[in-house]
């Protein structure tokens, strides 16, 4: 059994070590010797390439950030992600813990969820290690409360800027209309309430000099090609094959695009960030100006471009930003998302006027974990954010609800079934809004639109203007259309409304019954139908801060309206039939449209989003009536069912998809083709050998990274293992990476270590279990029978790690190599030069590794979450969904057999999908 198992292991050892020995590595050292390799992390990553014979699902890509650095704006990305102080116990002699010395996250790469749990419990030790008042305060008072105040901060900042768009928003729509006598920076619904008359002080722009339809299309022109332009000079430029972001198209070359972080709805990617991925510069301060004062000008141009999705981006960017004051948050990723989610959650609060709604959407489409203290966190940020927006009263009214119903009348069981047929709706509209938008989205990336991105948004903002201005309602703006379709019909007229908005209202209101005032009434609303549709499916995706929130209310509560009109005419020209026995006698009104067009609202929402829970507790809290939940449960259950028939996705999912995150979804139910972890693991991965040098120089390992960057796996890594195959750690390509830059100054020809024994140490007891795992030199043997001191000096004496041997030791400095000593060394040490180890128990001083740039063992991650190749694929699902690891090594009896990335398993689900192996 032992010779056959180290058979095996001396096969292995020929195959992995001498996997690119021979000839291979004298052409890799030929060329390595013709040109120095660049040495710096400004290198190029490209993808897709294959992998296994496939391509990889998601390459890695790199963006070129050049944003001025500041307090706001920091460049940390080429520093240590782990803090100096951190790495005072591993150089004090103490055990290192074995997650290694991870350099700063690159764009688009996955965090390490594992590896910052570790940092906070040290941090958290460290804390509880403080004794005195001082350990006190910091342990029960101080450290609890960052995370508090943070939020706190976070919903007070986004019920400003909240405040801030929706003022500046409406005071921009109504310059399209005419401006206010009495103070022109009055919006038009505030100045309407001034006189006592209806709007006796706003005046409309006249057809002296053009008429008001070319002033209407020409402004809101304008507002959209300034907000299109503040995108795409906002661009940043991306390196690699593949897509990054919901709006990005080839420019230069196939391998490098333009990221427009400023466009779209921003959901997506926030969405795919709290799931761990990185994207910088997504969420700074630069892009928060774009998105803030775009939305702005967007919203106000009367697109079919809502600010709900936008809202989320805003809000996400200012708990991004706010996290730098607490550096327990700043330098740590996994706590950094705990606020952003609280933040996006403050998002939709603000956008809506919905704190709870905010909280259950956070929760339901845009969080990936969500433990009770984010939601209590998210629900305390939320709260803030409406308490401060309803402070600062945008609108004048002094209410927080957008859109206040009065319904004074219970619906009936008859009206179910038309509840039902229209979440029918709403499900079919969602799906086919979905298939459009992405194939338009794909056109785009492929034609001209792509290159000419500013005259694609002025062309739809005119034909859109331009179109819509006939029609009373498509004239209104999206708020103002959806409120007067959720109105119950007035009894009079209404002198703090706009004329625009209240004629609208009276035209959604038949008063004679006849059948021709109703044939009137809906061919308007047939026609809105037609133009709010097509124009959604249109504008979302173009360069401009747009969300899809408010369009896809829009639209279902038109559909909504044209269904209440028809039943409404049925009980007043049917009133004998059986079916509407309940309804008053008379020519009393027996069901109200207003509630069909608030039921559509939700169903429609729902079939785009597949967002259920969330929808139904928006729309309680956007009219603040509770009566008619039901009604609305009913369409959006029938709005989800009917849209995850033709698709398990909605649109954000679709956009993630789209823009190559790797976003793996943990609501979806698979039914694996494959059993076990051996059919999915990669095996053509290069492994780092620490027993074969002649592979480990400077330049062979530059050209192993720019051999693995070229395969699309840059944000993967190289397992480390020993002569016969056994497993030793794992190094990352950002740490090996940023270890090679760090010896750019070095000879290409020196050789690099990976597994230091001193790193492994514990206490630096010399014992027999001090050193568990270590590489020697080759031609050094190991004494088995030797005591535990003669050991470690038989150990340690290839390594000169004591006085004496510091001019021989093959770690090298970047000047001239340091003198390494214990504690309390001997007193003819220096003199004699003795190998001889120190003194029973006393303390060994692990250099700094910076003093060591050629030793890389401590950024090797020495406990890699490792599986059997016969585990079954279940818990592999299950390990990379629920730990959040990027990586799986397969090892057998210790041996290494391969490797599981997140993204190869993610490709494997979506081929699942697309087979409809799906429950």
């Amino acid at each position: 059994m032992a010779s056959s198992s180290g058979a095996a292991g001396r096969r292995w050892s020929a195959a992995t070590c001498g996997r690119h020995g021979g000839s291979e590595v004298s052409e890799t050292r030929a060329e390595a010797s013709q040109a120095r390799p660049e040495l710096s992390r400004t290198r190029s990553h490209h993808g897709g390439s294959k992998t296994n014979g496939q391509a990889v699902p998601f390459p890695m890509l790199r963006a070129e950030d050049e944003a001025p650095t500041s307090w706001l704006i920091p460049r940390v990305r080429s520093l240590l992600y782990d803090s100096e102080s951190l790495l005072s116990a591993a150089q004090a002699g103490r055990r290192n813990k074995g997650k290694g010395i991870r350099a700063w996250y690159t764009s688009y790469t996955t965090i390490d969820w594992q590896h910052d749990d570790v940092r906070e419990q040290a941090r958290l030790r460290g804390l509880r290690a403080q004794g005195g008042t001082r350990g006190w305060w910091l342990n029960r008072v101080w450290d609890p409360a960052q995370g508090w105040l943070l939020v706190v901060l976070v919903g007070v900042l986004c019920g400003l800027f909240a405040g801030f768009i929706s003022e500046w928003t409406e005071l921009l729509a109504g310059w399209k209309r005419g401006y206010c006598r009495a103070d022109w920076r009055l919006s038009q619904p505030i100045c309407c309430r001034l006189g006592a008359g209806e709007c006796e002080h706003w005046h409309e722009w006249g057809p002296r000099v053009v008429s008001q339809q070319a002033v209407f299309v020409a402004m809101g022109t304008l507002y959209t090609l300034a907000a299109a332009v503040m995108v795409v000079r906002s661009a940043t430029r991306v390196t690699g094959r593949g897509g990054v972001s919901s709006s990005v198209e080839t420019s230069v070359s196939p391998t490098v695009k333009l990221a427009y972080y400023g466009a779209g709805s921003g959901i997506p990617e926030v969405k795919s960030i709290l799931a761990g991925f990185v994207i910088h510069g997504f969420l700074g301060v630069r892009i928060l100006a774009v998105k803030t004062f775009g939305l702005i000008l967007c919203c106000a141009s009367g697109i079919m471009a809502g600010k709900e999705g936008p809202m989320v981006q805003i809000a996400a960017s200012l708990g991004n930003i706010a996290t730098r004051i607490f550096g327990k948050y700043h330098t740590n990723e996994a706590k950094k998302r705990e606020v952003i989610s609280a933040a996006a959650a403050a998002g939709v609060s603000v956008a809506f006027g919905a704190p709870i709604g905010g909280v259950l959407f956070s929760l339901e489409e845009v969080s990936y974990f969500f433990p009770n203290k984010t939601m209590l966190r998210s629900l305390t940020c939320a709260l803030v954010a409406a308490l401060v927006l309803k402070a600062y009263d945008p609108f004048g009214t002094g209410k927080l609800v957008l859109f206040q119903t009065t319904y004074d009348m219970d619906y009936h069981w008859f009206e179910m079934l038309a509840f039902a047929v229209i979440g029918v709706f709403g499900g079919l509209y969602g799906a086919l809004f979905c298939r459009l938008n992405m194939a338009i989205n794909r056109l785009r990336r492929r034609t001209w639109l792509g290159r000419y991105p500013v005259a694609e948004v002025g062309a739809v903002t005119a034909l859109t203007l331009a179109a819509s201005y006939g029609n009373p309602l498509t004239r209104l703006g999206l708020g103002e259309l959806v409120g007067s379709l959720f109105q119950e019909c007035p009894g009079g007229g209404r002198a703090a409304r706009a004329d625009e908005e209240r004629d609208a209202e009276r035209l959604l209101c038949v008063a004679g019954g006849s059948a021709g005032e109703y044939a009137a009434l809906l061919r308007l609303l047939a026609l809105a139908l037609a133009n709010r549709a097509c124009f959604a499916v249109a504008t979302f995706g173009i360069k401009v801060p747009s969300g899809l929130v408010l369009p896809s209310m829009a639209v279902g509560a038109v559909f909504g309206r044209i269904v209440g009109t028809c039943v409404e005419y049925l009980t007043r020209a049917h009133a004998d039939w059986a079916v509407f026995a309940q309804c008053p006698a008379g020519d009393a009104r027996c069901v109200i449209p207003g509630i069909y067009a608030l039921v559509g609202a939700g169903a429609a929402l729902t079939g785009v989003t597949h967002t259920t829970i969330a929808v139904v507790a928006i729309l309680m809290e956007l009219t603040g009536n509770l009566i008619y939940t039901l009604p609305v449960l009913v369409g959006v259950m029938a709005a989800r069912w009917v849209a995850e028939y033709f698709s398990a996705h909605g649109i954000y999912d679709r956009l993630l998809e789209h823009a190559g995150h790797p976003y793996l979804d943990t609501k979806t139910q698979y039914i694996h083709t494959r059993r076990t972890a051996a059919e999915l693991m990669q095996t053509d991965l290069e492994t780092v050998c620490v027993d074969y040098e002649p592979e480990n120089s400077l330049a062979l390992v530059a050209a192993r990274l720019e051999r693995i960057s070229a395969r699309g796996l840059a944000d993967g890594g190289f397992p480390v293992v020993g002569a016969r195959g056994h497993l030793l750690g794992w190094i990352a390509c950002a740490e090996l990476d940023y270890a090679v830059a760090r010896c750019r100054d070095m000879d290409p020809d020196t050789v690099c270590f990976f597994n230091n024994p001193l790193w492994q140490m514990d206490h630096v007891a010399h014992g027999p279990a001090a050193v568990p795992h270590y590489r020697l030199p080759p031609g050094h043997a190991k004494p088995d029978s030797a005591p535990a001191a003669g050991r470690l000096a038989r150990l340690l004496r290839p390594w000169k790690l004591w006085a004496g041997g510091a001019a021989a030791t093959p770690l090298l400095s970047a000047g001239q190599p340091p003198s390494y000593h214990t504690h309390e060394p001997a007193a003819d040490s220096e003199s004699t030069g003795s190998d001889e180890p120190p003194a029973e128990g006393s303390a060994i001083t692990v250099p700094c590794y910076k003093h060591r740039l050629n030793d890389f063992t401590p950024f090797v991650d020495q406990t890699p979450l490792t599986i059997s190749p016969n585990s079954p694929i279940e818990l592999v699902a299950n390990l990379l969904s629920r730990l959040g690891v990027s990586y799986l090594c397969v090892v057998d009896k210790g041996v290494y057999c391969g490797v599981i990335f997140k993204k190869a398993y993610i490709g494997y689900v979506k081929e699942l999908e697309e087979a409809g192996y799906v429950r």
